[in-house]
């Protein structure tokens, strides 16, 4: 598969080098980021920059800390049209993800080719699972499933558990009268594959994904509805269960105003056997204006007795093409039986640039 990916780009780039592209050919530079387009070929590259602050209380209490986070990240995208009408791409990015922007590591690399017959996608990338699916709105920096964790607490699911960006094929079809859909196959699925003790690791083998999505006006409004299954078998030497996860999605949109809910079934996957099963009901409500959208988005997860709540809203504001700030306040409520609830909240601002 990686293999397939090195073609596609070697192709895309041969094709550069002997002159494939036609007199017309230029290059510009506008909140897209650089775009060369010429003839059938279009290579479009961006990256940001971002520091983040936030004020925060930890769940378990105690005195307001302060806390702060840099990122930085680029993309590169390079498509291929044939005369018959196949869109051959590749799309690479990275993502800091911590404090040092320079060190870059690899965040999703895949391959795609596309006609009317759907779309095909070979590499390090979302699934259906999760790109198919419904869920309370994400504005901002992520609300309920955002950049909150990195100070304290745990996201929302949103979504079935799935194999994030893990290896994979997967294949989307074409919207036909409002409905599509999509499958995908990883190998495997890890994470914190390093852990010196192996009961620490998550590594679940032949993950399949189904996801599937139906749009429909219904009056002035889109009312949507989405499905999503996830099945993978957990490495023994993990001592986890095998991944078994569904979830089901509606939104609806009128003008610039989007309501998003979803229900999701994550039973044990990739927790102890013993562990109870774990669901989650989440929602809320977006506004998008032309330079600002905004959101509102709560979730509750279940395992068990044990709860915990998630209130977030968020903001997010485009300064200028290339200057966008972000704004986002999460309030957390921690449920355990026998003891008093635990709670504690994130305010977060977070100033960037798009090049």
């Amino acid at each position: 598969m990686l293999q397939l990916f090195r073609f596609g780009a070697a192709t895309l780039s041969a094709l550069v080098a002997q002159g494939a592209v036609t007199a017309s050919a230029e290059i510009t530079y506008d909140e897209r980021g650089l775009v060369y387009e010429g003839g059938a070929i279009t290579v479009q590259a961006r990256g940001a920059v971002a520091v983040q602050g936030a004020w925060y209380e930890p769940l378990q209490g105690g005195v307001p800390r302060n806390g702060s986070e840099a990122d930085g990240s680029a993309v590169l995208i390079a498509e291929w049209e044939t005369s018959s009408g196949l869109l051959f791409g590749v799309r690479g990015e990275v993502d800091t993800g911590n404090t040092q922007i320079d060190d870059f590591e690899r965040d999703e690399l895949y391959a795609y080719v596309a006609a009317d017959w759907g779309r095909i996608e070979v590499g390090e990338n979302d699934g259906p699972a999760d790109t198919l699916s419904f869920h309370a709105p994400t504005i901002g920096l992520g609300q309920v499933r955002g950049d909150f964790a990195r100070y304290t607490g745990s996201v929302a699911l949103l979504s079935a558990y799935d194999s994030r960006d893990a290896l994979k094929v997967s294949y989307f079809s074409p919207p036909v009268n409002g409905f599509s859909a999509g499958v995908s196959f990883s190998p495997e699925f890890s994470s914190n594959e390093d852990a010196v003790n192996p009961t620490s690791r998550v590594i679940q083998d032949e993950v399949y994904e189904l996801g599937a999505q139906y749009l429909r006006p219904v009056g002035n409004w889109v009312a949507g509805f989405s499905a999503a299954y996830v099945k993978g078998t957990a490495d023994a030497v993990t001592n986890r269960a095998d991944i078994e996860s569904w979830s089901l999605g509606t939104e609806l949109r009128r003008g610039k105003m989007t309501f998003g809910a979803a229900y999701v079934d994550r039973g044990r996957s990739a927790l102890r056997p013993t562990a109870e099963t774990e669901d989650e009901w989440n929602a809320g409500l977006g506004w998008a204006e032309d330079r600002w959208e905004a959101a509102a988005s709560y979730a509750v997860t279940s395992q068990g007795q044990d709860k915990d709540h998630r209130f977030g809203i968020g903001v997010d504001f485009d300064v200028t093409p290339h200057v966008y700030l972000r704004t986002d306040a999460v309030r957390l409520v921690s449920e355990r039986p026998g003891i008093d609830n635990r709670d504690g909240w994130v305010a977060m601002t977070e100033l960037g640039l798009r090049f």
